[in-house]
């Protein structure tokens, strides 16, 4: 049976509501905090998985509170976890998250035991040519291009969400089929400024695609942009009320990695992980918002 490779962060969010970010050296109240399942890649495997994927997560939590109740998170929503590996040496990933009257997030990322995922730790993964593997950038690039490498060795496509931006991960792109990112991401990549319209955002991307061949670039509510091969496809946002988009790239990524297996035409996988995005940011959290399919299916019949 195909399957979605996911290798990427697991991280356990603390998650706080306040009326407005503080500046440097201000205190500010927040809202009471919840802890939420979290991490660019736990996220991804969750909302493609709640999507109807199958999905094998590849990643580390520590030996501490944080990562057992992840673990049993993972099993709770009926995943498997025996690629889910854990390090006694140090901490359990964890994100601070931040989220403003305007629905704006700051958030700051301790990796633990994520940063401790090894090349040597993929070589175990069965990769078939019908698979897809997916990656961030949340943990180690060896890693990452250890695994895109037995991939593509065989035929798989790659999907890679270039986030945080990080200039190393330019050596992966070459062994990329699908490269995501936002706005601000594809600044750092193109080394060009914030493009402020669509003619801009296609310039930088036909910048970099001298190194990779599709790239998709996610705008928030303006929609997104794709340059796939010469071809450029243009999806427009969807206006709802944000409350939270902290996931919503995530959410995009898992939902378009699912429509890709499916075999949807690049247009209609864009589409499907648009609206997916569209109700994430509806709901507080990172893996409380992920959508399942029908609910997903009931926004594109109400649209």
């Amino acid at each position: 049976m195909k399957k979605i490779v996911v290798i990427g962060s697991i991280n356990m969010d603390i998650v706080s509501q306040v009326e407005k970010h503080p500046r440097s050296g201000e205190t500010v109240n927040g809202k009471d905090f919840s802890y939420i399942p979290g991490g660019k890649g736990a996220n991804q495997a969750i909302a493609a998985h709640r999507l109807g994927g199958n999905i094998l997560m590849l990643g580390k939590v520590g030996q501490d509170a944080f990562g057992k109740n992840l673990l049993q998170f993972f099993k709770n929503e009926g995943m498997n976890t025996n690629n889910i590996a854990i390090d006694a040496k140090t901490t359990t990933g964890a994100a601070f998250v931040a989220v403003d009257s305007s629905s704006e997030n700051i958030i700051y990322v301790s990796g633990g035991a994520n940063n401790s995922l090894m090349p040597a730790e993929t070589k175990h993964i069965n990769i078939e040519k019908e698979d897809i593997v997916s990656a961030t950038l949340e943990t180690p690039i060896g890693t990452t291009k250890q695994l895109f490498s037995q991939a593509k060795k065989i035929g798989a496509k790659t999907v890679l969400n270039a986030a945080p931006a990080i200039l190393d991960a330019k050596e992966l792109f070459p062994l990329v089929d699908y490269l995501i990112m936002n706005e601000i991401e594809l600044s750092v990549f193109s080394r060009t400024e914030i493009p402020t319209n669509r003619e801009e955002v296609i310039k930088a991307m036909k910048k970099l695609q001298k190194i990779a061949k599709n790239i998709i670039t996610t705008l928030g509510s303006k929609g997104v942009i794709a340059l796939i091969g010469e071809e450029i496809i243009t999806v427009e946002g969807y206006k709802v009320k944000a409350t939270d988009t902290t996931a919503a790239g995530d959410c995009f990524v898992g939902a378009f990695v699912v429509s890709l297996q499916n075999d949807k035409i690049i247009k209609q996988a864009i589409d499907f992980a648009n609206s997916a995005a569209a109700i994430s940011v509806q709901r507080l959290g990172a893996s409380s918002s992920l959508p399942t399919r029908k609910e997903v299916e009931n926004f594109l019949a109400n649209k």
